[in-house]
């Protein structure tokens, strides 16, 4: 009886997509693309309620999010580098 080392592709697909999910570039990047759009059309009206305020609104904490995580990556090399 063999047993055979194969790696599963499902697996590397499951890396890769948590390493995405991790970055917080890809954040900032998803954010942007749904908040410049969305107040494109706000400021065309903004007395009317539409769909983009719904989308700004989980936009802006991933945005925030994101920047705190790079801002908070950047400290923490430089307190590395301090030590």
């Amino acid at each position: 009886m063999r047993i055979a080392l194969t790696k599963q592709p499902d697996m590397k697909v499951l890396s890769i997509l948590k390493k995405i999910k991790n970055n917080p570039w890809v954040g900032i990047a998803v954010s942007l693309t749904l908040i410049i759009p969305s107040l494109y059309e706000i400021l065309d009206d903004v007395t009317v309620f539409r769909k983009e305020y719904i989308l700004l609104i989980f936009a802006f904490p991933l945005y925030i999010k994101s920047l705190k995580r790079i801002f908070d990556d950047m400290l923490d090399v430089y307190d590395d580098l301090s030590e």
